[in-house]
């Protein structure tokens, strides 16, 4: 791609009798897919009908995943633990007062299954997003003031070292309401 791109610019250059150009780019989702994921807890499992449920996360798609919901993005999703439970289809839902604030199998084309919630077990199920690139943290951004006052999430690096050993280092508490309190001015 980068090839026929540069070529069809030296050649348009060549053309005109223009000089060639620098070029700088950046090719977002080709060359950053692979840097972000973002981790929820199910909190609670809301049965709408017989045959919906809604398994609640602890956080918002639209504010830490908009691609999700502003531009139906599919990330890869998988339960964190609990794989040798039994699974169910589940749609799932943010913390908002909004009716976008949703990630599921009419607006993703395939259903979502994810391990069995039962709201009385001790261990909550924990399910990861993955693949999601670097724009998510850029369009939701760490701090300020987020839809329906839904607080940064933790944010974690993690890296191997020399010796190949995985580290997790902290980048950003979870924003606290006194700080969000603070911008608001109180």
């Amino acid at each position: 791609m980068i090839r026929e791109i540069v070529g069809q610019i030296k050649q348009e250059c060549t053309e005109k009798n223009v000089r060639e150009p620098h070029l700088f780019t950046e090719f977002g989702s080709y060359t950053v897919g692979e840097s972000g994921g973002t981790v929820y807890k199910i909190i609670h499992q809301k049965r709408q009908n017989d045959r919906e449920r809604w398994n609640m996360i602890d956080g918002s798609f639209m504010t830490t995943l908009p691609d999700a919901w502003a531009i139906s993005e599919r990330f890869i999703l998988l339960p964190l633990n609990k794989w040798n439970e039994s699974y169910e289809r589940v749609l799932l839902g943010g913390l908002t007062c909004d009716s976008d604030d949703y990630y599921n199998s009419e607006q993703h084309v395939n259903a979502i299954y994810l391990p069995t919630v039962n709201d009385d077990e001790e261990e909550p199920l924990y399910i990861g997003f993955f693949n999601t690139g670097a724009y998510q943290e850029s369009l939701s951004g760490q701090g300020g003031i987020k839809h329906c006052l839904i607080p940064s999430p933790k944010k974690i690096l993690l890296y191997k070292d020399a010796e190949g050993n995985i580290i997790d280092e902290l980048f950003a508490e979870e924003q606290n309401v006194e700080s969000m309190m603070k911008i608001l001015g109180y």
